[in-house]
């Protein structure tokens, strides 16, 4: 079982909404069929919280997101700003838009949506020995 953090702005509709996407949250009930411990990690700055879907999911704060953890774990985020100086067991995809063509990149690597991160996640673990 591998935990996958997930960024609570990485599951909104667009950056500026308000609701949940449907297509996320179903993605990510994939990584939970599988096996995996998805962890929702809600951001204190947002007005949108996902109490009718954390379900079983575990709630922590932004900044208890582990920065090294014991085994390899990934962590979805639309920041990218958050993927700065993590361990290389923690696996960062930037969520959206990529950064300027000049921007350092600071993520392991970029996925258009959740659901697309989600396909990348489950076959990467399919992979692992």
């Amino acid at each position: 079982m591998t935990t996958i953090y997930v960024d609570q702005g990485a599951i909104l509709d667009s950056p500026r909404a308000s609701g949940l996407d449907e297509g996320s949250l179903r993605s990510l009930g994939f990584l939970r069929e599988a096996g995996h411990d998805v962890v929702l990690v809600l951001d204190p700055r947002l007005d949108v919280v996902a109490q009718t879907f954390l379900g079983d999911w575990a709630t922590i704060e932004l900044e208890r997101v582990p920065l090294r953890p014991e085994e390899p774990a990934w962590y979805l985020t639309a920041e990218v700003d958050r993927c700065r100086g993590r361990s290389p067991l923690l696996r960062t995809v930037l969520i959206g838009a990529s950064p300027a063509g000049a921007a350092i990149h600071r993520c392991d690597t970029l996925a258009r949506d959740i659901p697309a991160a989600v396909l990348e996640i489950l076959a990467a673990e399919a992979m692992r020995p």
